[in-house]
């Protein structure tokens, strides 16, 4: 096969096939007809010697190879559009664009107001579509279902950007009045700690914490009474039980100022962590895209400290 021959705008319509997962919104995705897209299936499949896309019990879904070609596609399609309008004018004050942002409660709680409050004066017509972001968060990034995920994050695929926005520790939640504060002149010692019921947040539903995992180096466990997902709800349980909850210090001491509540350093040493914000390849020379994760960049240096 030539690369002569092959009609470029397929990769385009390859990338929104793969993306929507479905001939129907590929098509409305790309403004164009459901029979137009059909015929390009037609040809990518003719051209890759490969189904592309088939029906299954959950819908369409990518074959092997097309599953394999969709990273590298979305790869060469940024890389065009780089090239192609690099300069292209991008104005706030009347753009209009909804961006979907995957964010955890926590990282949530502690930036979005800030970003509402600048796009409120800076690009009034810009809207924000805030989800969870969960296990599948970079798949979607991929999939181009989102243009940012918010989070704490390891190792990232290699065709991902990221930018480091603030950093955070753990610190325990606990009623003011807790006798354990009492009984240790109102310090949390590690055998008071260990002695309580605690909530555990997890974002997964299961698994151990940093405070876990630390005990655990030291032979030594804690009872965990509710595991949660939610930051919020936490606040209300330790308010009305003798219960201690652990979460990243900036929401700890936020929580802190209502129903009688004191902020404890945990009794044991934990490293602190990072929460950053990661983009695709494909969104990372879209001036509108530039110009907001900028404005976010900015916000967490500016306002969060």
């Amino acid at each position: 096969m030539n690369i002569r021959d092959v009609d470029l705008n397929l990769l385009v319509m390859l990338d929104a096939l793969l993306r929507e997962q479905s001939v129907t919104r590929a098509a409305r995705a790309m403004d164009i007809t459901q029979p137009a897209m059909s015929n390009a299936l037609k040809r990518l499949r003719k051209l890759l010697g490969d189904p592309v896309l088939v029906r299954t019990a959950r819908g369409m879904q990518p074959t092997a190879r097309a599953a394999q070609l969709h990273r590298p596609v979305r790869n060469v399609l940024a890389e065009m559009e780089a090239l192609i309008a690099p300069n292209r004018a991008f104005e706030p004050e009347t753009a209009e664009r909804l961006f979907t942002i995957l964010i955890t409660d926590y990282a949530a709680s502690i930036l979005m107001p800030h970003i509402v409050d600048v796009l409120e004066d800076e690009a009034p017509n810009i809207a924000l579509n805030i989800l969870s972001a969960g296990s599948d968060a970079i798949d979607q990034i991929e999939r181009g279902e989102a243009d940012f995920l918010v989070n704490e994050f390891g190792r990232l695929p290699a065709n991902f950007h990221q930018q480091r926005l603030w950093t955070d520790r753990l610190a325990c939640l606990i009623r003011a009045d807790h006798p354990a504060l009492a009984a240790a002149g109102g310090t949390l010692t590690l055998e008071a700690f260990l002695s309580q019921r605690h909530v555990l947040i997890t974002q997964t539903g299961v698994g151990l914490s940093r405070i876990d995992e630390a005990l655990a180096d030291r032979g030594l466990s804690r009872t965990i009474s509710v595991l949660t997902r939610h930051y919020q709800l936490p606040r209300e349980l330790i308010a009305h039980s003798d219960m201690i909850v652990a979460l990243p210090a900036r929401i700890a001491r936020y929580q802190a100022r209502h129903l009688g509540l004191v902020v404890q350093p945990p009794p044991i040493d934990l490293p602190g962590f990072e929460i950053g914000m990661a983009w695709g390849a494909l969104d990372h020379h879209d001036m509108a895209h530039r110009w907001l994760r900028e404005r976010i960049i900015a916000i967490a240096r500016e306002r969060i400290v």
